[in-house]
């Protein structure tokens, strides 16, 4: 299923851009039989898509209005502020991208403060000017936090929380 991922989000975002529902659906179902060679199935409920194969299933939610998940774990980073611009489950890991306010160098810092402070274990780190990476482990779960500048102030946070391979 994680070599489906590529297309999948190409797909999705052919799915956003276009104005035409039924049209966009149509796009992005031909665009990931193209890319995976297999058959799909995809349904839409206004800014949700999911998308089926043979292989599993993959949820997608973008637009106005997206929520953080419910089932959220509260033992996670999250910015002071933040918008949620998507949310994608895939192949038993959960993607979330958010949009916040604030340095790339700042966001680092608290995020690595918090997730320790939540008994989380880093993993990896890396930074750049304008982008910066975190990853950590806590039991079998894995998480990576992506930040990203996006113009002015704009930061985008990616938040990737998975188990660990093999003990799904």
């Amino acid at each position: 299923m994680r070599h489906l991922l590529l297309p999948l989000l190409i797909a999705g975002l052919v799915a956003t851009a276009t104005g035409c529902q039924r049209a966009a659906d149509a796009a992005a179902e031909a665009a990931i039989e193209r890319a995976s060679g297999h058959q799909v199935e995809v349904d839409r409920d206004g800014n949700r898509m999911r998308v089926r194969t043979a292989e599993g299933e993959v949820s997608i939610a973008t637009g106005n209005g997206v929520a953080l998940p419910a089932d959220f774990p509260d033992d996670l980073f999250l910015p002071p502020s933040y918008g949620v611009s998507s949310v994608m489950d895939i192949g038993g890991a959960r993607l979330l991208s958010l949009e916040s306010d604030g340095s790339v160098s700042s966001m680092f810092d608290a995020a690595r403060a918090a997730m320790e402070g939540s008994g989380w274990t880093q993993t990896l780190a890396m930074q750049q000017a304008d982008s910066a990476m975190l990853g950590f482990s806590h039991g079998e779960r894995e998480a990576t936090y992506t930040f990203t500048r996006r113009g002015g102030e704009q930061l985008m946070v990616g938040i990737q929380l998975r188990e660990r391979p093999g003990q799904q």
